[in-house]
């Protein structure tokens, strides 16, 4: 079963490293890169899933990666928005 998890997380990578490579916009850059770290969270718990639970670690993990992946995008939007308010 962890390996449709694997898969699904592969793609997410996949996807989120294509987004950044072939837009233009900062924004929809900043949301290709978020899809991209949410492919590696997927991947890192399903390779610890082991007898029908998560490693606690793994999980603690992933919980602060996604916080610190929070406080970047927010930084991001307003280092974009700030970009954008100074070409104008």
């Amino acid at each position: 079963m962890e390996n449709i998890y694997i898969l699904v997380g592969i793609a997410l990578f996949v996807m989120g490293i294509w987004g950044f490579i072939v837009t233009e916009h900062l924004i929809q850059k900043l949301i290709s890169l978020n899809i991209f770290t949410s492919g590696i969270f997927l991947v890192f718990v399903a390779i610890t899933y082991t007898n029908e639970k998560a490693s606690s670690i793994a999980i603690a993990l992933v919980l602060t990666g996604l916080v610190v992946s929070l406080a970047a995008m927010a930084l991001g939007i307003m280092l974009i928005r700030a970009y954008y308010k100074s070409e104008k």
